[in-house]
């Protein structure tokens, strides 16, 4: 690039002096930068005559093949500099399963529609694969139930949620505690659930053990359905049962003073630094999962 931006000064200014004072170098500098250039290319640039330095055919030739891509190379930092009204360019987003299937994508398709040249790659999986991804470079950002594990990623606080209770609609709820639902079939998720994690945890800390279940799903959806089909008790979170209530096909749990609030984490490589693009979108992400729940 060196070489090529003090042929283009030489081929107009024709002197060694005024190219020098050009491009800030010495005049040594440039007359090595000419002749390393012409030795790589294997051709002469330039013919002295006089006090001037004249171009060669291929010299001619050569500033035309360059001026498109130079021109393009110029524009290069004005390209990157990232413009919150438009965003262009590819994020990989690695999220736990619940927040693939819920929460993440109106909001990325919103933002797709007012970026058209936002290219957007999502990969789901529970919490502790959503921070392997991270963590190995796979995914420019993460989101995840949590809490997180990993010490090779940073995590921050990004919303809230809460876990839930559900039965099937025929359950009946009259007078029925907390230590009466042990007794009762449930299904439950995999380890390395982020819902799961925040469930057993909550029990946890309120003194009870997590109920055991012996019909296990990985994908909310499913267990969602199979509780409608009256096949036990399931803890989910608040934002994936809003449709199957609605159409009567399950209920809520009351738990009484027991809350299983958590928080939903943001998390990022703690190994590379992110990028001023990647921070642009993630606000811009914030902002339409805001308004969207406003």
């Amino acid at each position: 690039m060196r070489q090529l931006h003090v042929f283009v000064v030489m081929m107009e200014t024709g002197q060694v002096r005024r190219t020098a004072q050009r491009v800030n170098l010495s005049e040594a500098a440039v007359s090595q930068a000419l002749r390393e250039l012409a030795d790589g290319l294997h051709t002469p640039l330039f013919e002295r005559r006089g006090r001037w330095l004249a171009p060669t055919v291929e010299a001619r030739r050569l500033r035309g093949f360059i001026e498109g891509p130079l021109a393009q190379l110029e524009a290069l930092p004005d390209r990157l500099r990232v413009h919150p009204g438009n965003l262009v360019g590819t994020v990989r987003v690695a999220a736990s399963t619940t927040l693939a299937r819920y929460l993440l994508p109106p909001a990325l398709a919103k933002l797709r529609q007012k970026h058209p040249g936002l290219g957007l790659r999502m990969r789901s999986g529970n919490s502790l694969e959503a921070e392997r991804r991270v963590a190995a470079g796979e995914a420019d950002v993460g989101f995840i139930e949590g809490p997180p594990t990993r010490d090779d990623i940073s995590a921050e606080h990004w919303q809230t949620d809460q876990v839930q209770i559900i039965a099937p609609a025929a359950f009946d709820l009259k007078d029925v505690g907390l230590a009466e639902l042990y007794r009762l079939p449930w299904v439950g998720r995999e380890r390395g659930s982020g819902t799961r994690a925040v469930f057993e945890h909550g029990l946890a800390m309120a003194g009870h053990a997590p109920p055991q279940a012996e019909f296990i799903l990985d994908d909310p959806e499913s267990l969602l359905r199979a509780v409608a089909a009256g096949a036990g008790l399931a803890y989910v979170t608040a934002m994936a049962t809003g449709p199957t209530i609605a159409r009567g096909d399950i209920k809520i749990v009351p738990l009484g003073t027991l809350e299983l609030t958590r928080p939903l984490w943001r998390i990022h490589s703690g190994e590379r630094s992110r990028s001023h693009f990647a921070s642009v979108f993630e606000q811009a992400l914030d902002a339409e999962i805001e308004a969207s729940t406003a």
